[in-house]
């Protein structure tokens, strides 16, 4: 075989001569600080092809990237205890590898923490968080449940430095409407007794209770019980007596109506509003739904 054909075939098989016009595989990394060095957090980095690194602690890290192609590094996942930015994790490489142009600096989040009253024995709360996800960059809510009266922390829950958050109460006990105090603010780790004072409070409450009657077997319809500014939903998909989720304080009015109809069926409501009262419970559970 000639020369000048190898070298053609070479040339057109290869794609790390770079004297060939093709390119070669460098590398693009940095540091990570603030992770810590026990094993306590794990952050795991991603590129632009998909490909993941988990770092438990302090120190460096490279991916492989063509010499002239583009890089993206990003958080695929970050900490719980911490949070983790980057500085310099986007670019085109132009040369040889630089591996340690990525700083990721990583600081501590803050836990929400708070005190807890008025449970009843055996009882449950169901709190909201709505606060950043700093992978997503999206407002996201998460979910935890309460058993116990007295000092509480949303062990699931610690919110990056400088972003907002919102507490509340996504689902009460029984027989309970429960409140919120100090449930708001801007995560400050230089400050982290500020996220600390969250106030859960309980008290007996009046419940509204509705009987349902005719509703086919398989089907189902949404009711809905708006007090205030917030509306209650209850997925009913049998005959039967039922609560809504939230009780009322007493004098509190409400207004009950039918959101989603059943297949084939329609739904009507009796005696849909009222005002609940703490003499007289009995007559905020004489609402009837009548399907047909």
């Amino acid at each position: 075989m000639k020369k000048t054909k190898f070298f053609g075939m070479a040339c057109g098989l290869s794609v790390v001569l770079a004297g060939c016009g093709g390119f070669v595989y460098t590398s693009i990394g940095g540091t990570v600080k603030g992770l810590g060095t026990d094993g306590t957090n794990s952050l795991t980095l991603q590129n632009e092809r998909g490909f993941l690194k988990t770092m438990t602690a302090d120190g460096t890290f490279a991916f492989d990237v063509a010499s002239n192609a583009s890089y993206a590094i990003t958080a695929a996942a970050q900490p719980k205890l911490v949070n983790c930015n980057i500085a310099g994790g986007t670019g085109k490489m132009t040369g040889e590898g630089v591996n340690n142009s990525v700083a990721v600096t990583c600081v501590p989040n803050v836990q929400l923490k708070g005190t807890l009253s008025g449970l009843p024995d055996a009882g449950n709360i169901t709190l909201n968080t709505n606060t950043t996800d700093t992978v997503k960059n999206t407002l996201q809510d998460y979910v935890e449940t309460v058993s116990a009266n007295g000092a509480f922390q949303l062990a699931g829950k610690y919110v990056a430095h400088g972003k907002p958050y919102v507490v509340s109460v996504s689902l009460p006990p029984a027989g309970r409407f429960c409140s919120v105090t100090n449930g708001s603010g801007t995560a400050d780790n230089s400050k982290p007794d500020a996220a600390a004072n969250i106030g859960v409070s309980c008290v007996l409450a009046v419940p509204v209770g509705f009987t349902v009657n005719g509703l086919n077997a398989g089907s189902s319809l949404t009711l809905s019980n708006t007090f205030g500014s917030k509306v209650d939903q209850r997925l009913v998909s049998a005959i039967g007596i039922y609560y809504f989720n939230w009780s009322l304080l007493d004098g509190t009015a409400y207004s009950v109506k039918v959101d989603t109809q059943p297949a084939g069926q329609t739904c009507t409501v009796q005696n849909p509003s009222g005002t609940v009262s703490m003499s007289n419970p009995a007559a905020s559970t004489k609402i009837i739904v009548n399907c047909v």
